[in-house]
């Protein structure tokens, strides 16, 4: 049985929306980093995408096992990203990155540089950043110009605050 906060329409949504932008179906293999019980990946893993995801609380990795048999889980933080390991598309939800920071809120930016490199270097196909704050979107075109992606692409997000959403091709 799959947790409960692994069921939310919102999130549902959400990852359809990146397949569709990122034009990947069924086999493709997403991994989701800061992914905590992995309810943004289990409609994918539901709809025959191979998911996986880092995440430094091991009670939430316990949880997206449970919840998602096969699917590639491992217990540590961002910083720890393997890139060695290639998956097609890698995705941040920058909401749930800073739920986990201190009050600092999100993570400074040669920080934020590296992890993108790292996702960067991880994807073979696409990376997603989402729930990004607007201050950042001039700095996140550079970063992401500066990393080599193609094909940026950014959006506008309906939340209460201003905040958008980057996808790019490696």
């Amino acid at each position: 049985m799959s947790p409960l906060s692994i069921r939310n329409n919102a999130l549902d949504e959400l990852a359809e929306h990146v397949a569709e932008t990122l034009d990947i179906g069924p086999g493709t293999r997403v991994f989701e980093v800061d992914c905590g019980d992995g309810a943004f990946l289990f409609p994918l893993h539901q709809n025959g995408y191979i998911v996986g995801g880092i995440d430094g609380d091991p009670r939430a990795i316990e949880q997206a096992i449970a919840a998602m048999p096969g699917a590639i889980f491992q217990i540590g933080t961002a910083s720890a990203l393997d890139p060695a390991i290639p998956w097609d598309v890698v995705i941040c939800r920058l909401s749930r990155a800073e739920s986990l920071e201190s009050s600092a809120g999100l993570p400074d930016q040669d920080s934020m540089r590296g992890l993108l490199a790292r996702m960067f270097a991880k994807a073979t196909h696409g990376i997603a950043v989402l729930d990004v704050p607007d201050e950042r979107r001039q700095w996140m075109l550079h970063a992401l110009a500066e990393i080599g992606a193609k094909a940026i692409q950014f959006e506008d997000t309906s939340s209460v605050s201003p905040r958008f959403n980057v996808f790019a091709r490696v």
